[in-house]
């Protein structure tokens, strides 16, 4: 099983695949990548694939199928953090 994190691009309509782009951290590559659910897939705090929107990160662990197909084994959408409740309106000293 390999894991990685990557951007959202597009969730199909009936929520059997992802396209997200991924950055490869050596080469910095931009590759876009195609993940596919199954009965083994799993959603963390997700109900369902279609809940994703384009731009947001998600960690995905998959394995590859036939045909060089990549399954999503599990899903995860990241938050991404922001300032502490209240510091957004702070305006210095």
């Amino acid at each position: 099983m390999k894991t990685l994190s990557a951007h959202v691009v597009k969730v199909a309509e009936d929520g059997s695949s992802l396209d997200v782009d991924f950055r490869h951290p050596a080469t910095e590559e931009i590759r876009r990548m195609t993940f596919h659910v199954d009965h083994q897939t799993g959603l963390s705090k997700i109900e369902k694939l279609q809940d994703l929107r384009s731009g947001q990160v998600v960690s995905i662990d998959y394995v590859e199928g036939e045909k060089h197909r990549l399954l999503i084994r599990r899903i995860a959408r990241f938050k991404l953090s922001g300032p502490p409740p209240g510091l957004e309106k702070f305006r210095g000293l």
